[in-house]
């Protein structure tokens, strides 16, 4: 299985039935949104093979899948895990992609809650069996069929539980797929996955337009914004944006007109859990910055079509996580995808993104340093234009379109090597 990735070349596709495992829109969640671009992209290239969906449903909630989801598997309920096996076993396909975030596939026993990147709480130590704690490791366990994993968060620091559970993952998984070559690395040198077992594919953007903000602000109505900062993604404590906030009285002393905006509504998870503690702690804060009119909360949740408008209107992008094990972040790859000047704190994700000069890594909880970062660059303009064209340059080559192949050529490398 030796650079799998690259047996067969691209362009050289056949396309096969998979099936998809994931959470799935209408349900609002990171992965869901990731996972509709992912096999619209696939189903570009695969018309006549048509992917398949088995939606997770978290407890409680129903949704109208589209028709692509051929089966549900609530959350809760671990006999849907285990028909949801069967399905597989007895049918057409041929491969499974697993796209895997903790919190995801958990029972009401487990200690996770989803998701971790956005602070949902989860207990340090969970006591209970986690086999019982864990539904999807039974699931894996009964599937025939190759399975394909996509792991969206690989923790460089994980408790004894999440070293357990993703090592049970990466050893029924014919492939495991990494977003970046240090979670590639990680997966090797703590997870003890074979090195021949793991492969990186980038997240993947949209094709953006480079720069022309001017016309993306009109369409949104935004007035006077020099710069336009974004922020964007569902809120939760993770997101740290009070630190953003609080630069702003900074920003604004050398850019006046500079404008930021928080677009996305709260995690539904941080809702049913907190309320909407953490966005009315930023609102309270705005008012104590005396920041109201430099700030504008967009509170819903936003199709990929109205997200695209807010990227491409934008001049900087903001991250500010003091969680340094993230992962991944759909987010951040939009903003250099779409060209956007990125200022992040140095979590895993920004660090392999972003230290090469397609955008500054700035000092977590450092407000100061998030203020100086973007008032130096909005003043030196033949740096943010080498800083822009960088980062689209690099976050272009992940267009879903390259992304859906090397999916497509992943698949049938491993159909031909066997699960």
């Amino acid at each position: 299985m030796d650079n799998i990735k690259k047996t067969i070349p691209t362009g050289n596709k056949k396309c096969i039935n998979a099936v998809y495992i994931s959470s799935y829109l209408p349900r609002k969640c990171g992965i869901a949104t990731f996972t509709d671009d992912l096999v619209s992209a696939i189903d570009k290239l695969c018309a006549t093979n048509p992917a398949e969906i088995i939606a997770m449903t978290d407890p409680g909630q129903t949704y109208e899948y589209p028709k692509k989801v051929k089966f549900q598997i609530n959350q809760y309920r671990k006999d849907d895990y285990i028909a949801a096996a069967e399905y597989i076993n007895k049918s057409k396909i041929d491969v499974v992609s697993l796209q895997h975030e903790f919190g995801l596939y958990t029972g009401p026993e487990s200690s996770y809650t989803c998701c971790l990147s956005a602070g949902a709480k989860q207990e340090e130590n969970y006591n209970g069996n986690i086999e019982n704690g864990y539904y999807l490791l039974s699931m894996l366990d009964i599937i025939t069929k190759p399975i394909i994993t996509t792991f969206h968060t690989i923790l460089s620091e994980p408790n004894d539980q999440q070293m357990y559970i993703a090592r049970r993952i990466i050893e029924q998984s014919a492939v495991v797929i990494a977003m970046t070559e240090v979670s590639r690395q990680s997966l090797i040198d703590l997870y003890d996955c074979p090195a021949e077992k793991v492969v990186v594919i980038s997240h993947g953007v949209p094709d953006f337009d480079y720069n022309h903000v001017e016309k993306w602000q009109k369409k949104l109505g935004i007035n006077n914004a020099s710069p336009m900062i974004l922020t964007a993604g569902l809120l939760g404590p993770g997101k740290e944006l009070e630190y953003v906030i609080d630069a702003m009285p900074s920003i604004l002393k050398k850019a006046p007109n500079a404008k930021l905006f928080i677009v996305g509504q709260t995690h539904p998870v941080i809702i049913k859990n907190d309320g909407e503690v953490y966005r009315e702690k930023l609102t309270n804060l705005v008012k104590l910055n005396d920041v109201v009119d430099s700030v504008e909360f967009v509170n819903h949740y936003l199709t990929d079509a109205d997200l695209r408008d807010y990227f491409q209107a934008a001049d900087f992008f903001v991250t500010a996580y003091s969680n340094m094990q993230q992962s991944a972040s759909g987010t951040l790859a939009w903003a250099l995808g779409s060209g956007k000047i990125c200022i992040s704190t140095p979590y895993q994700y920004a660090r392999e993104l972003l230290s090469d000069g397609a955008g500054v890594l700035v000092e977590q909880k450092n407000t100061s340093a998030i203020a100086k970062s973007i008032t130096d660059i909005y003043n030196d303009p033949v740096r943010a234009d080498q800083i822009r064209e960088k980062a689209y340059d690099k976050g272009h080559r992940h267009i879903w379109a390259n992304v859906a192949t090397e999916y497509v050529n992943l698949f049938n490398n491993v159909l031909k090597k066997g699960k």
